[in-house]
């Protein structure tokens, strides 16, 4: 509309100059390009700039990568070589101590056990060594550095390790694990004593890596070391000690809880993929890895590159192309505006056609407001076909009571009580009354704003609607309580169609909960900010939490194929919807679904409102 105001006032200008304005002048070269053309000659300078941005970015990225490995390389030489010197600075001992008699007197002299104990202690102060001890050929052991110590070795069998397995055989014993006495971890060295001939006992010094750690911790780089099945066991990650790189089998598990080479820890895996990919996903972000044996105990040392500082330099590119998009985009924008201005001229001459446009435009809406009508009368007859399902699915509850009354009413027969015949038959009266005004009701389904309203006290239609189930009840036992207040529940609503959606949400709870230990259905009303609301709650399975947006569709069910057309949730929703309410659904306080009916209250009348005395009750 705004656009055929601002043409219709322009056009008192063209019509006046209509006769006297110059044909309009032959297009210029450019012009006589296609618009889609035209699009495309000013889009190539900008897609060429993005294509180039897209492989320089890849290229430089590769050139970030290509000197992070180089960088890598160095410093896995030089990390490596740093191990190296730091365990054989202590590898040796052993062997020393193996040919000393002051270390392994004791394996033949017990008595000399506080003079080794000493001497151990003094040789591991002045090599800094973690521990010296010495083990006799079972593994217990006889004599260590810590003897005066809380967490002293003495007297506790290592027999299990493998560094003792090793060296009893005549090896030279290398493992590193957790203290099993302290719980520090260190490295491992073993010799047997004597040498060369059935050994007595065997020598072992404890070397502890912290101070190696510490210094690659304060370098600030990613770097660890993995043993033979891919566990983290020295690193500058604390995070990730004692992880392993990769998932591991319950064989490799099992084999080192046997060892006790890592004490209880978890052993969880940093990552999924395999341990030896390029790049490793841990913990949320990307490292590039760079690997390389150690040399020792079939060790490999990791040096990791965050992917962020990788792909730094393709930011840099990135940006450097955004800005220069913008540089040609400000460039472009100026010389369009420059050419708009030379062609406002004779945009004035093609006032006329533009009116014309607009007579075409208002031609084309009237034709579109003839065929959304024709859209309507079909979305009606699309609302006949589901008042067809919707008066099967409804029927189906007052037909099941009539059943139920008549099976009854044989039965009192039978029995001569003809008094309970009598009340049988009047709610059968009552139900096929109920039956054609229900009718009534389905036809407007798709007009909704025909149906009578009154003033109606909700806890009757609330009676009304449980009095209605009541067979239903007794053939499936399943209770029904009834909580309602002394004072009327009034709104200004159509009585029959609340008991619709009442009767309804009764027969869905006992269904959903006659399968429970102690089924149960509850019934609550009460007048909260403005609303008078009524609540049915069941403490069946409920409705889960992914169907609760589809449980007011049309067929949609939760109840097997053969026992609904789902239909009645939706039915409801649109009557509580026409009558200016809600039908919302929310988990009942017993696990179940809960139900809440909420419609306005009805305005006050002038005058005394008859009130009715009400209380709890139970249908059972």
């Amino acid at each position: 509309m705004s656009d055929q105001q601002e043409y219709g006032q322009a056009a008192p200008l063209s019509m006046t100059a209509d006769k006297d304005a110059a044909p309009p002048a032959a297009p210029s070269a450019p012009a006589r390009l296609a618009p889609w053309a035209r699009r495309a000659l000013w889009l190539l300078p900008a897609l060429a700039i993005l294509v180039g941005a897209y492989f320089g970015a890849g290229w430089v990225e590769d050139r970030a990568a290509l000197r992070g490995d180089i960088k890598a390389r160095e410093r896995l030489t030089l990390y490596r070589e740093t191990i190296l010197r730091e365990l054989e600075k202590f590898r040796y001992l052993p062997h020393v101590l193996a040919r000393d008699p002051r270390a392994v007197g004791v394996l033949s002299a017990p008595e000399r056990a506080a003079s080794t104990n000493r001497f151990l202690k003094d040789l591991a102060a002045i090599t800094g060594a973690e521990a010296l001890y010495i083990m006799d050929g079972n593994g217990r052991t006889v004599a260590a550095s810590n003897f005066d110590t809380a967490t002293s070795f003495i007297g506790s069998s290592y027999g299990f390790r493998p560094y003792f397995r090793a060296a009893i055989k005549g090896e030279e014993g290398q493992f590193f694990a957790v203290g099993a006495t302290t719980g520090i971890p260190g490295m491992f060295f073993a010799r047997a004593t004597p040498e060369g001939a059935p050994a007595a006992g065997v020598v072992v010094v404890k070397v502890n890596m912290d101070r190696l750690e510490r210094s690659w911790r304060d370098g600030g780089e990613t770097v660890f070391v993995s043993d033979v099945h891919g566990v983290v066991f020295l690193g500058s990650r604390d995070d990730w000690r004692y992880a392993s790189i990769a998932p591991l089998s319950d064989m490799v598990v099992a084999a080192i809880r046997a060892n006790q080479q890592y004490g209880g820890v978890p052993l969880r895996a940093l990552q999924d993929g395999p341990p030896a990919a390029e790049v490793l996903r841990i913990g949320g972000a990307g490292y590039r890895q760079a690997r390389l044996k150690v040399g020792l105990l079939d060790w490999t040392i990791h040096y990791l590159t965050p992917m962020a500082q990788v792909r730094a330099p393709r930011a840099l590119v990135w940006t450097g192309a955004v800005a220069l998009l913008l540089v040609y985009l400000i460039a472009a924008l100026v010389v369009r505006s420059q050419r708009l201005r030379r062609q406002s001229a004779g945009l004035r001459r093609f006032n006329r056609r533009l009116v014309e446009e607009i007579e075409e435009r208002r031609r084309v809406e009237t034709e579109l407001r003839e065929a959304q009508a024709g859209l309507a009368r079909a979305s009606r007859l699309a609302a006949v076909g589901e008042m067809s399902a919707a008066v099967s699915h409804e029927l189906n509850q007052p037909l099941a009571a009539l059943r139920m009354f008549v099976s009854g009413s044989r039965v009192f027969l039978e029995r001569g009580d003809l008094a309970s015949v009598q009340e049988n038959l009047g709610e059968i009266d009552a139900l096929q009354a109920r039956m054609a005004a229900l009718t009534q009701e389905l036809k407007r389904f798709a007009r909704p704003g025909e149906s009578r309203v009154e003033r109606v006290d909700l806890r009757d239609c609330l009676r009304t609607s449980a009095k209605l189930i009541r067979p239903r009840i007794e053939e499936t036992g399943v209770p029904l309580d009834l909580s309602l207040p002394e004072t009327p529940m009034l709104a200004a609503t159509a009585p029959l169609r609340v008991e619709q959606v009442l009767v309804n949400l009764l027969r869905n709870a006992i269904d959903a909960c006659q399968a429970a230990p102690a089924p149960r259905v509850s019934a609550r009303g009460w007048i909260e900010e403005g609303l008078v609301r009524i609540e049915i709650a069941d403490n069946g399975d409920g409705v889960p939490a992914e169907l609760r947006e589809r449980i007011f569709e049309p067929y949609f069910s939760t109840k097997p194929a053969a026992s609904g057309l789902g239909l009645g949730l939706a039915i409801s929703a649109r009557i509580v919807e026409d009558l200016g309410g809600t039908l919302s659904l929310h988990e009942s306080a017993a696990g179940g679904a809960a139900f809440v009916l909420a419609l306005p209250v009805a305005p006050p009348l002038t005058g005394t409102e008859p009130g009715e005395k009400a209380g709890e009750a139970e249908y059972a």
